[in-house]
């Protein structure tokens, strides 16, 4: 009897599988298609300031869900991942704008003016304790993933509400801001750096050992560790990568408005999910690419776009959101299906 490695990739498709074929790329077909759609059926969609604004919208939940993705595909879920955005933003204006008393629900920091050299590498190191906790909280101490990550949030959230007193605190500085709404040659800067960190973790995901046991662990935790793999170890990595991509998100997101609200990352989790559940990551752990979810968080960011464009009532947005995560889901569930029936009627041998 034959086993099979938890490295072991997935059985590949058998010549002229076309169903498979279809199903595993699937969101690539419906983003050209829909793509295609909205430039023959709305006018101007192609100018570049609209395609710039459609990758800059993308770009704050696309490095969010290359956290999400390593979360999902190790079969856990980080929901902590908007409070971390809602508290590095807080904490970050607070640290470098000069002291100003509440005057109409504005604020200003605790009057230390940190340079953003300074600020840009603690907040980022606060994104990776947090994710830490989260991950030593759920693999040391055995406590569930969903519980841990949910309350991490609210504490996050609250703390931002604590340091901002609900206000708005205008007018972080240039240099803090250059990621989030900065350019070069008229390219704005947060795409270019989201297709960069996609390429970094693709590689990372498919040539290294550590994106081998993020698999592993996913798709049979048992199976890893019996291949020597420490799930303990690579949950808490994986759980300290999505904490730094959050703050990183924040960072982002900041530098983009220019002020900090305390409630800035509200909502972004269902934005990640459902990209990634779009982009084929399974819920079940173990599969799924991360430019997947890239093409889920661009899909996403062509239906708001659009949406705004023909001037469709906000009302509408979720509801088509939601309706679109639920096709995704029915999708992963037929292309699971059609994998186990592959899989166990393999192809008649030629004579």
């Amino acid at each position: 009897m034959t086993t099979t490695s938890p490295t072991t990739p997935a059985p590949a498709l058998r010549q002229g599988d076309w169903v498979g074929f279809v199903l595993n790329r699937f969101i690539w077909f419906v983003l050209v298609g829909t793509f295609i759609l909205f430039t023959l059926a709305i006018p101007n969609y192609l100018a570049p300031s609209n395609l710039a604004n459609i990758l800059i919208t993308a770009s704050v939940p696309g490095v969010l869900v290359i956290g999400q993705t390593l979360c999902l595909m190790s079969r856990r879920i980080d929901l902590s991942a908007e409070g971390t955005v809602s508290l590095v933003v807080v904490l970050a204006a607070w640290l470098m704008l000069p002291y100003r008393a509440m005057d109409l629900a504005q604020a200003g920091g605790i009057g230390w003016e940190l340079s953003p050299f300074i600020v840009i590498p603690f907040i980022l190191a606060v994104g990776a304790f947090v994710g830490f906790l989260n991950g030593f909280m759920i693999m040391r101490l055995k406590m569930n993933f969903f519980i841990v990550t949910l309350a991490m949030q609210l504490v996050l959230r609250g703390i931002g509400f604590v340091i901002s007193e609900g206000a708005i605190m205008p007018g972080t500085p240039r240099d803090f801001n250059f990621l989030g709404g900065g350019r070069v040659a008229g390219v704005p800067v947060a795409p270019v750096v989201m297709f960069v960190l996609y390429v970094l973790f693709a590689f990372i995901m498919s040539r290294t050992r550590f994106g081998r046991q993020v698999t592993a662990v996913g798709a049979n935790e048992d199976a890893a560790r019996a291949a020597g793999f420490s799930s303990v170890r690579t949950v808490i990595i994986v759980y300290t990568v999505s904490g730094f991509m959050a703050a990183l998100a924040g960072w982002m997101l900041l530098g983009k408005l220019e002020a900090s609200i305390p409630n800035l990352g509200v909502g972004l989790t269902l934005d990640v999910m459902a990209a990634a559940v779009i982009g084929g990551i399974s819920l079940k752990g173990g599969e799924g690419s991360l430019w997947g979810a890239l093409a889920g968080v661009l899909f996403l960011a062509m239906i708001n776009n659009a949406l705004n464009l023909i001037d469709v009532s906000p009302y509408w947005v979720d509801a088509v959101r939601g309706l679109i995560i639920l096709v995704a889901l029915i999708i992963d569930a037929q292309k699971s299906r059609y994998k186990r029936r592959t899989v166990a009627q393999p192809a008649p041998a030629r004579r």
